[in-house]
């Protein structure tokens, strides 16, 4: 039997995704505070990184925890003191977002995969 119907549905499917992980890509890259920004944000580290290490991390770059998301390697921390984004990513943090157009867990995700993209390129 011969599916061309099936051929197209995931070659369509295939390109939509695609297209998908381009956005999200652009939307996270956009999304990210600029090194100089205090306050309440979400730190995002790799997934590898453990609970031990991301704490570590987030008190050398002076901030505090407000409290753990969902996922293990994001964390949401405050500091009043500039440059709290700027110390996170220094120490080993993927990066700092605020007021995300996604949910917690997919910005994890496509953080990781952002610098990901970035480390190819660059």
């Amino acid at each position: 039997m011969n599916f061309p119907g099936h051929k197209f549905a995931l070659g369509f499917f295939g390109a939509v995704f695609v297209v998908w992980v381009v956005v999200m890509v652009l939307l996270m890259r956009n999304a990210a505070l600029p090194a100089e920004a205090s306050g309440t944000m979400l730190a995002v580290f790799d997934p590898k990184v453990s609970d031990t290490e991301a704490l570590r991390i987030i008190g050398a770059a002076q901030g505090k925890i407000f409290k753990q998301s969902g996922l293990s390697f994001a964390w949401i921390v405050t500091a009043d003191e500039p440059g709290l984004a700027g110390r996170l990513k220094s120490n080993g943090a993927l990066g700092a977002y605020r007021e995300l157009p996604i949910s917690p867990a997919l910005a994890g995700c496509f953080a990781v995969v952002d610098t990901k993209v970035e480390a190819i390129f660059h």
